[in-house]
């Protein structure tokens, strides 16, 4: 319904308080930042070139994370870190894990894994401390596993850890006398070794685990800091944090703050271009997806998101007259709506064909299933309106005429509106959309009304030169009037021959508008008769089928919801962006983002 209201606000304090600060603003998020080079330019002071080594330890802990199994998550650090502890305990770490070689470890299988589960209460590090005795670890082929008892005699023994419909995993323990022997047989079965580990990695790891969060947590806290200081700029002893703030949540965002100056402003008193924040009701909030596409609107100007609603909610209902078919629309529409704001609004403009469907006597094509109930209400000889009928049909189209023509008007005094709201008078006055645009095409449509409904005709003298010969001289002077207002002369530079010539054309493309913008509404009346078409083909089909024909019901539906509905969306966006935000919206906002860590990766 509105641009929510906005504060900018301006954070300094001193530089012991500065990281408390800056962390407060990270968690806080209802504040949109301002960069420091932007402030300088208006503002003394120095922008803050501070590295952020952080980013890039919390990457080196989550890679170990990864590689050793371990899952870190973020949480409140217990400890405070200096860059060379951090990087002594990454470097330690990557020792202990075997991660020195460019990071890199092992990749072992999940059999693999299962297998060394299975080894690991013989001890690891007693397998490696062991002088006389050598262990293999490692898989053979189920085949040959088999012939294992060829080797009884050996002097070697084995056990297995695991086993799928391939391979077997086993250890063998041998003696140093005989471990060239041993390890030559396996080979010769086609032994495959995994190294056996210097200690259970999995016990270890669950050990580190809190020191490494709390580390990770640490560098994680410091790197979000860090990422806010292009944000601040240092005037004197002092370090000051702009942004914008939404007016109802500046009192919970100034009581977060200790040790911290604030002032507040109204975004008009600085040169900052203010973001906006759409707030609309449950009905018209999906369609900002439709402003937004098209571009958000300043924060000084207005939000023409409830207008986008209506309009497009009743030319889409029009269009896509269907009672079945606009249900499923909104069924579908509603139990989707919190996936996206596209389904929020199917959902509504489900609606609104439902009603116009009602109204058209339609319900998933079938014509006359509403009749009964038409003739009890609107005592009516068949149904209040048949679109099949072709005496229907001029009046169809000439409705569809009379809809755009409306909305034109309805869209010449919102632009109107808007601009004396900015005190742009000459757009107001002389603009194709102003009030002399207003009163030519509101008078041509009138004469045009009069003449076809009356015989009355409306082409006098007076009547000509105040509504037709006096607009066109402003179209063709507006550009003068502007220069006026902007201090300089009324006669054109090229002289006014050159003048009219060249804006001659530019008026007689205003009057083309006109009549090509009004005609474009044809397309509602045209889709009304296109969709009880494709409904009468499907209709058609279904008779010719047979018992098959409940099937040929159900897809022909689904296949015209399914296109007739995007061709229909399409159009009618069409309508939206084209004839009508052309005609009194210009967009150019900046969108509203609150600040986070997230955001700022």
């Amino acid at each position: 319904m509105a641009i929510e209201k906005m504060k900018y606000v301006s954070l300094s304090c001193s530089k012991s308080h500065l990281n408390e600060m800056l962390e407060m603003i990270g968690k806080s998020q209802p504040i949109h930042p301002i960069l420091a080079s932007q402030l300088v330019e208006d503002k003394e002071g120095v922008l803050l070139n501070e590295e952020n080594p952080y980013d890039s330890y919390a990457q080196s802990f989550q890679n170990i994370g990864h590689m050793v199994g371990c899952v870190l998550k973020e949480k409140e650090p217990t400890g405070t870190y200096s860059e060379a502890e951090i990087q002594n305990y990454i470097a330690e770490l990557n020792h202990e894990f075997g991660l020195d070689t460019n990071g890199e470890v092992e990749i072992l299988s999940e059999d693999d894994e299962k297998a060394l589960h299975e080894l690991a209460p013989l001890g690891f590090e007693r397998m490696k401390e062991a002088q006389y005795l050598n262990f293999g670890l490692g898989r053979l082929p189920l085949d040959s596993y088999k012939k294992i008892s060829l080797y009884a005699g050996e002097s070697f023994s084995i056990h297995k850890l695991h086993s799928n419909n391939q391979y077997v995993w086993l250890v063998y323990v041998t003696s140093d006398a005989y471990l060239k022997r041993t390890q030559k047989i396996f080979h010769s079965l086609f032994f495959e070794p995994i190294q056996i580990p210097a200690f259970d990695r999995e016990k270890r790891v669950q050990e580190c685990r809190w020191k490494m969060m709390d580390v990770y947590s640490y560098c994680l806290k410091q790197s979000s800091i860090l990422k806010l200081y292009p944000y601040v700029l240092k005037k004197d002893e002092r370090y000051e944090f702009d942004g914008f703030v939404p007016a109802r949540k500046i009192q919970s965002f100034k009581a977060l703050f200790k040790d911290v100056s604030i002032q507040e402003k109204e975004p008009s008193e600085v040169s900052i271009p203010c973001p906006t924040i759409l707030r609309n009701n449950w009905f018209t909030r999906p369609f900002e997806l439709f402003v937004e596409m098209y571009g958000l609107p300043k924060y000084d100007d207005f939000d023409p998101t409830s207008f986008v609603a209506v309009t497009y909610s009743l030319i889409f209902g029009i269009m896509f007259g269907d009672l079945g078919q606009g249900l499923v629309l909104a069924i579908l529409g509603f139990l989707l709506e919190k996936k996206a704001k596209l389904f929020g609004i199917i959902a509504r403009v489900g609606v609104t064909s439902s009603i116009f469907g009602f109204l058209y006597g339609s319900v998933f094509g079938l014509e006359e299933v509403l009749n009964p109930i038409h003739q009890q209400i609107f005592n009516v000889r068949e149904k209040l309106l048949d679109v099949m009928d072709g005496s229907n049909t001029m009046g169809l189209l000439i409705s569809a005429v009379l809809l755009g023509a409306s909305l034109i008007l309805i869209t010449m005094l919102m632009n109107i509106w808007n601009n004396a709201r900015h005190k742009r008078w000459i757009e107001v006055f002389l603009s194709q959309n102003g009030m002399v645009g207003f009163g030519f095409y509101g008078f041509i449509l009138v004469a045009i009304g009069a003449r076809t409904l009356y015989g009355i005709s409306l082409t006098s003298l007076p009547f000509m030169i105040v509504f037709v010969y006096l607009p066109l001289l402003c179209f063709l002077l507006k550009e003068r009037f502007e220069a006026v207002v902007e201090g300089h002369s009324f006669k054109p530079s090229e002289g006014w021959l050159g003048y009219v010539v060249q804006n001659f054309f530019e008026v007689f493309e205003i009057l083309l508008s006109f009549v090509t913008n009004s005609l474009s509404y044809l397309r509602v009346g045209g889709f009304i008769l296109s969709h009880a078409g494709m409904m009468l083909v499907v209709m058609t089909l279904m008779k010719m089928t047979g018992t098959a024909g409940i099937v040929v019901f159900i897809i022909g539906n689904i296949f015209v919801m399914g296109l007739e509905g995007l061709i229909v969306g399409i159009q009618t966006l069409r309508l939206e962006y084209y004839e009508m935000f052309s005609r009194y919206y210009t967009g150019g906002g900046t969108k509203f983002v609150a600040y986070s860590t997230k955001s700022a990766d």
